[in-house]
């Protein structure tokens, strides 16, 4: 069962049915890694079932150099039927997938040669063709089948499309499109377990936002986990191949900024452009992470969704990791005019190793550094009269520290500061506390 969906099911379920009718259709699902497209397409396989012949193909990347390789994939069935179209489309086809000659023919032909083979595998019962990752099929295959999709009119043939969205090349201009968003709240709530607990299921939803996928897997990471250590989860490898595939293929310098963005985590254009600055990159490289869906547009360095944040730290090496903290706690320091960058800018610094002072290692700035906005400690304040010699000074905290007591002289009697009795030996204070 699938929630949060019934909108694109009842799509779904249009096309079907017209088809049952003889009419024919064709749909394009948008969406991120993880969000759902293919399970709508498994629940559109299961809907037409048994009324429907059913082929499906899928574009992958290592293919999508190769000419025809995604056509050929979701035709294959239908070869059969390829001495049914007319002379031109069959030797086109042919051609194409390497059954004759290459012949020559435009791309129009092309398509409308898949349209007919198309139409006449559904001359007998409806067809179902869905193709999922349409981001990744090759130029040819994307191309021939686009015109195919949209001449589709009274052939019983209903034509799926999922993609990604925001990355690739897949257009589908003029055909219907529905694109994909995180599930509500309620809905996402049903898909985390409850044996989870409340404080895992609040984080997991939260890590998540909505991406079912992230939903499922998710809770597995943090049981395997067994903590509740602010740093984010690792994610599924299926989330995790994703959207690393998807960063690896932008330029170097707008990975570096993408690394310098989550580090920095709120979104502060002006220091994530400065840190950014002193490792080699400039606001000209924010373009092709805003053209790849990554982050949300608009010139301000903000993730489109958390885990792409989270896929941005964890596939960066340690030492890229620190030299982003020491850009960001330098361009914080430069900023001391600026509300919040004196601790935001501490936090950067490197950890120092625990010592017996200091056993949970807080993040501190070097020695002899001191923020740039930094104000003067107010003197110590007392609670005696003033020249007393006994005085409590007020700890940082609000509470007093006692006063320094002079330690009594061995062999004589009484506390600290009493004055001593005649002939003790004692040398009684000039004052009484």
């Amino acid at each position: 069962m699938l929630y949060g969906r019934a909108g694109e099911q009842a799509a779904i379920e249009a096309l079907l049915t017209g088809a049952r009718e003889g009419r024919s259709g064709a749909l394009v699902l948008r969406g991120e890694a993880g969000i759902g497209k293919t399970a709508l397409l498994d629940a559109a396989a299961e809907a037409a079932a048994p009324d429907f012949r059913v082929i499906r193909a899928a574009g992958t990347e290592y293919e999508a150099e190769l000419p025809f390789a995604g056509l050929q994939l979701l035709l294959a069935p239908a070869l059969d039927r390829l001495d049914a179209l007319p002379a031109p489309q069959r030797r086109v086809l042919a051609g194409a997938f390497g059954l004759a000659d290459p012949a020559p023919g435009d791309r129009l032909l092309l398509g409308l040669a898949a349209q007919g083979l198309l139409a006449e595998f559904a001359s007998e019962q409806p067809l179902l063709a869905l193709v999922d990752d349409a981001q990744w099929l090759d130029g040819a295959s994307a191309e021939a089948l686009l015109i195919a999709a949209r001449r589709l009119q009274a052939e019983g043939v209903v034509l799926l499309f999922a993609a990604r969205d925001g990355e690739g090349s897949f257009p589908a201009g003029g055909l219907a499109t529905r694109t994909l968003t995180g599930l509500e709240p309620a809905d996402a709530a049903r898909l985390v377990p409850a044996a989870l607990g409340p404080d895992a299921r609040r984080r997991v939803l939260a890590e998540a936002h909505g991406n079912p996928l992230a939903l499922v897997e998710l809770p597995d990471a943090f049981a395997a986990r067994r903590d509740a250590t602010p740093g984010a989860l690792p994610l599924p490898d299926r989330l995790r191949l994703a959207f690393h595939g998807r960063i690896s293929r932008l330029p170097a310098a707008t990975q570096t900024l993408l690394l310098v963005a989550a580090a920095e985590g709120t979104g502060d254009l002006g220091t994530v452009l400065a840190a950014a600055a002193a490792l080699g990159a400039g606001p000209a490289d924010l373009a092709p992470a805003e053209q790849s869906g990554l982050l949300r547009g608009g010139g301000e360095p903000v993730f489109r969704h958390p885990l792409f944040r989270t896929a941005v730290l964890q596939r960066a090496p340690l030492d890229q990791r620190l030299a982003v903290h020491r850009a960001l706690a330098a361009a914080l320091d430069g900023a001391g005019e600026r509300p919040r960058t004196a601790a935001a800018g501490t936090w950067h610094w490197p950890r120092p190793a625990p010592t017996r002072r200091s056993p949970t290692a807080w993040r501190r700035r070097p020695a002899g550094r001191r923020p740039a906005a930094a104000t003067p400690a107010p003197p110590p304040r007392t609670s005696a009269r003033p020249g007393s010699p006994r005085t409590a000074t007020r700890a940082p905290g609000g509470s007093y520290w006692p006063p320094r007591r002079r330690p009594t002289r061995a062999g004589s009697t009484g506390p600290p500061n009493w004055p001593a009795r005649p002939g003790s030996g004692r040398t009684t204070p000039s004052r009484w506390p």
